[in-house]
């Protein structure tokens, strides 16, 4: 037996047809709904990135890659589309060489921290009080990855005021276990150094005074991302934009991350005492409104 439909009726499916439609091939298929994320081994770097990785997979559904580099490579990976976010761009000074080589081919997505700081480091005890009194500084300075901005500036104060001295290029955790080492022996030592950073909660540390502005003015920490990825991923892009830590709270998580047995751990100890900051994040991202047991 043939039945007719009424144009009503048939105009009803087609708009049920086209929704159930909608629902099962999306925006973003679950292929799709995955992004690569670079960072470095500095500790406020793999601070950001854990936390980003956490909400993301987590609470957003994102499935999340990680890959561990040096910062020039990571600037070049979000640049050609190898890699889709980096949390830890010092700017306008401490990275502004691999910036300028790749603007046009990032975006900006917002101030994870402000007022963030490069210099040269020394113990409270330190006889010295600015970057000049290098001058009759006779032992090396202590630095990190040679890649890293703050290594270049670090050089160029030597080459101003002790032309004769060493840059040491070693990891972070080597130039901290020397830097703790001097202090509990209270030897003279300058190391290569930002905030935020633990070692400043951890010992009576300070810059140098900066009289000819060598390491720049404070700056922010930007999360940066290859073009077109708001078109992709959206919330992903409305969750970095709303990202944004205060001293206390960044230096937390670094310290908590530091004394957990591993970062994702760090993690969620930290966001269990920062449950409204994180849920202002990502109101309106997740299906349920996030609660942290």
């Amino acid at each position: 037996m043939i039945q007719y439909f009424s144009k009503t009726k048939v105009t009803v499916l087609i708009i049920l047809l086209a929704f159930f439609s909608s629902c099962n091939t999306g925006t973003e298929t679950e292929d799709e709904r995955s992004l690569k994320i670079v960072y470095t081994d500095w500790s406020e770097s793999v601070a950001i990135t854990y936390l980003s990785y956490v909400l993301l997979e987590e609470h957003m559904d994102y499935k999340v890659i990680l890959k561990l580099t040096d910062v020039e490579t990571a600037y070049r990976e979000v640049a050609n589309n190898e890699a889709d976010i980096f949390t830890d761009a010092w700017l306008p000074e401490t990275h502004k060489q691999y910036f300028d080589e790749h603007q046009d081919k990032l975006e900006m997505l917002g101030i994870t921290y402000p007022e963030a700081r490069t210099g040269l480091v020394v113990p409270a005890y330190s006889e010295l009080k600015s970057v000049a009194d290098l001058e009759n500084y006779p032992h090396p300075i202590v630095g990190i990855d040679p890649g890293a901005g703050v290594m270049q500036k670090a050089q160029a104060a030597i080459d101003k005021y002790s032309p004769g001295n060493t840059l040491l290029a070693l990891s972070e955790e080597e130039m901290v276990e020397q830097l703790g080492d001097s202090i509990k022996r209270r030897l003279d030592i300058v190391v290569t150094g930002w905030e935020p950073h633990w070692i400043f909660a951890r010992y009576d540390v300070r810059f140098l005074d900066d009289p000819d502005n060598i390491f720049g003015q404070k700056e922010n920490i930007y999360t940066i991302a290859r073009t077109g990825l708001e078109e992709e991923h959206p919330n992903a892009v409305r969750f970095f934009e709303r990202m944004q830590l205060t001293e206390m709270q960044l230096n937390n998580l670094v310290y908590e991350i530091r004394v957990s047995k591993d970062p994702v751990e760090g993690v969620n100890k930290w966001m269990e005492q920062n449950e409204y900051v994180v849920n202002q994040w990502m109101k309106n991202l997740t299906k349920e409104r996030l609660k942290i047991m």
